[in-house]
């Protein structure tokens, strides 16, 4: 576990000297940004309410949730949970934010010229030198980034070892070869996960280079529903999760609206629930400035609590690297921790191998719901009877709730 107090100088392993006070939750407003993936707002929370469910049984609490309203002009949704327990009581107001439309638009792209477009969106971040800031910070990520480059030579070496038995022109075992690369990276696309590789890499690509005007209005959008949500009504807390892409909605959203309203977090108890963040896929970049500006100012805010949380599980994010002792980004004045997690210490066996058969479902665990009590249960911070600070910064005070779900 990594820790670190804003008034000292950057170190690792920098434990908090003293001991944090524990925070009771009455009343909590979650902005969640989702990570990419084509699952709409509805499927969405009916997902997050069936991990609460889940939760419930382990945690020995019940959680009821009120209808949702669809704010489809807005592109979000909004949701409560009223959850209860013998002697303790908290409601959740949640913002789920949208933008699985735009996330449709990269992978329904054709075939084979849209894979190929998207392909050369991808090159980019080896030619502009983005890769050997990933091999700099976290070779496990460096090798998610090479991997449709490996998996596309496996394909074009088959095919050609192929055609090879059967034609001896070369020009046209080339074409022949070329082709049938391409069609394997169709047919087994989707079982590799290639084509949402792609997909994903040409969305961050277009974010680096900010060619795409419908995410760059969306991130104003979102930071118009930040301000309306926060000052509409004052809660104990207010969790701003972010996980894998949407860790990157939430920065640019929140810093734009902090360039609206300087003094919008002022008087607040804000933690920043960075899961699986992919905030690096894209401030490493040389062309990202404006990503790393907003990074910065968001985390200039004294009242703003920085929480990572990472894993050895997951190869898409950066694991066991601390991002603010790179000399770009600033030290976050209202403090920060990453804790380094193990998915199968919450999770039964069998589920836990289920989910490792895919690096996806793997980086989706995040926001999943666990099997047993742990204290990274990401669910018990957004329903449980703590504030996500105080369970961050005491991983023994999920112990302070017994088998029947009172405080003890």
């Amino acid at each position: 576990m990594t820790s670190k107090d804003s008034q000292k100088p950057k170190a690792k392993n920098q434990k908090l000297s003293a001991k944090p006070q524990v925070q009771q939750v009455k009343t909590r407003l979650v902005l969640n940004f989702p990570g990419f993936e084509p699952t709409d707002t509805a499927h969405q929370l009916g997902r997050l309410n069936y991990a609460a469910q889940n939760t419930g049984k382990i945690w020995g609490f019940k959680t009821t949730q009120s209808e949702a309203t669809h704010n489809s002009n807005k592109h979000h949704s909004t949701v409560t949970h009223k959850t209860t327990a013998p002697n303790w009581q908290t409601t959740t107001r949640i913002v789920q934010f949208r933008w699985n439309d735009i996330v449709h638009e990269y992978e329904k792209t054709s075939f084979p010229l849209g894979f190929l477009r998207s392909s050369l969106k991808y090159l980019s971040f080896f030619s502009d030198g983005t890769i050997f800031g990933y091999f700099k910070t976290s070779k496990r990520y460096w090798g998610f980034t090479i991997f449709p480059i490996l998996l596309v030579c496996i394909f074009a070496i088959c095919s050609w070892v192929l055609i090879g038995q059967f034609i001896g022109n070369i020009f046209i075992q080339i074409i022949l070869s070329t082709l049938l690369t391409l069609i394997l990276c169709k047919v087994l696309g989707k079982a590799t996960y290639l084509l949402t590789t792609i997909a994903d890499w040409h969305f961050a690509r277009d974010m680096v280079e900010r060619s795409n005007k419908e995410t760059e209005s969306r991130f104003t959008e979102f930071s118009k529903t930040i301000i309306a949500e926060l000052k509409t009504k004052k809660y104990d807390e207010i969790i701003v999760v972010g996980h894998s892409f949407g860790s990157l909605w939430a920065i640019a959203a929140i810093a734009q609206a902090l360039d609206a309203q300087p003094k919008l977090l002022d008087n607040k108890k804000i933690t920043f629930l960075a899961l699986g963040s992919s905030i690096l896929k894209i401030a490493l970049s040389p062309n990202a400035q404006f990503m790393r500006d907003y990074w910065n100012k968001v985390t200039a805010n004294k009242n703003l609590f920085w929480h990572e949380i990472q894993t050895k599980d997951d190869w898409i994010a950066f694991y066991k690297y601390d991002p603010f002792e790179l000399p770009q980004f600033n030290t976050p004045l209202g403090g920060y921790l990453i804790n380094k997690i193990k998915f199968k210490d919450g999770m039964e066996k069998p589920r836990y191998k289920k989910m490792r058969s895919s690096f996806y479902t793997t980086h989706r665990q995040y926001i999943l719901y666990y099997d047993k009590r742990v204290h990274f249960d990401y669910m018990l911070r957004l329903f449980g009877p703590f504030s996500a600070k105080s369970l961050a910064l005491n991983n023994e005070l999920h112990r302070s709730i017994d088998h029947c779900g009172k405080l003890v």
